[in-house]
């Protein structure tokens, strides 16, 4: 199965120049809407464009008939499919996109860790509408993260305990459910720190309001990794020193929209990761010119995981 998982992560990155070549020959249009859908219609071309590159392997992108949580399965060429089961399965794959001029908050990851199975795939796209000619434009992806969707889960879900949130279980739900100790019927549903549900199957009394049916907040692609506190920062450092998963979600996230890596790390900490190329800088200078020059280094993110 690790073969199979490799051979995806392996020819993803073929997959999205492909889509980029049909984009700018077929997609093209004047302007380039917000909002427009386009993001849907990226990630169905992933699964196309995965095949081809998959031809010669002895596997395929399927995409699930019915609406439910995985966009897309890899499947052994010639065996039946049977989704109820996972028969003819290799792993699952949930695809999320960005464009990265536009709000994140409809881009979410708030499936539970029990939910699937530990090798199904989380990719992530960000793209953005490029410039053709003095009229055209064309959507253009400028980076993609795919890896094993558990990995980003643990770093979800222990950052969100350090901001004060909580998961579902017998000792804590507030319902008069009657369930096994073993056996809560919301097990592992997110409530934020102010004890309301973060999804609309957590429990019916943590409602946040009348009007409100659940907070949604969690899961959001950016603002999971977001830290504002002393625990949450050294979480943040520990798993992604730990994981490379993580790590290359983390690093994915802060090439592609710059604020958020500048402002996860204090100007002294900026300072630390400029010395170690042995440059003299001048400690005057602003946090942003700091960064500005650790970033022209092809390894500063390494860095940052590996000093901070």
């Amino acid at each position: 199965m690790d073969g199979y998982i490799d051979e995806i992560i392996k020819h993803s990155a073929n997959a999205c120049s492909r889509i980029n070549n049909f984009s700018q020959d077929v997609l093209k249009t004047r302007g380039g809407r917000i909002g427009s859908g386009m993001g849907l219609l990226i990630e169905a071309l992933w699964g196309y464009y995965m095949n081809i590159e998959l031809t010669d392997q002895p596997i395929e992108i399927g995409w699930f008939p019915d609406h439910q949580y995985n966009d897309f399965v890899c499947l052994k060429k010639g065996e039946d499919w049977v989704p109820e089961t996972g028969q003819g399965e290799v792993c699952r794959i949930e695809v999320k996109s960005m464009n990265s001029g536009a709000d994140e908050s409809k881009a979410h990851f708030d499936v539970l860790q029990k939910e699937i199975d530990p090798i199904d795939l989380l990719l992530v796209i960000t793209w953005e509408w490029k410039k053709l000619d003095d009229h055209h434009f064309f959507p253009y992806i400028n980076d993609h993260f795919i890896g094993l969707a558990h990995d980003i889960i643990k770093l979800r879900d222990s950052l969100h305990i350090t901001r004060g949130g909580i998961f579902t279980d017998h000792t804590n739900c507030e319902e008069d459910c009657n369930c096994d100790i073993d056996e809560c019927l919301y097990y592992g549903e997110p409530l934020n720190s102010s004890s309301k549900r973060e999804r609309i199957t957590g429990p019916p009394k943590t409602r946040p309001s009348e009007k409100v049916a659940y907070a949604a907040n969690f899961g959001g692609l950016l603002r999971m990794i977001k830290t504002s506190s002393e625990d949450s920062r050294n979480k943040f450092r520990e798993i992604r020193k730990s994981n490379l998963t993580a790590h290359n979600y983390i690093s994915f996230i802060h090439r592609n929209f710059a604020a958020e890596e500048l402002n996860q790390f204090t100007k002294e900490e900026w300072l630390v990761v400029a010395k170690s190329y042995e440059v003299n800088f001048d400690n005057s200078l602003s946090k942003q010119e700091i960064y500005t020059i650790v970033k022209s280094n092809p390894d500063y993110q390494e860095r940052l995981k590996n000093l901070l």
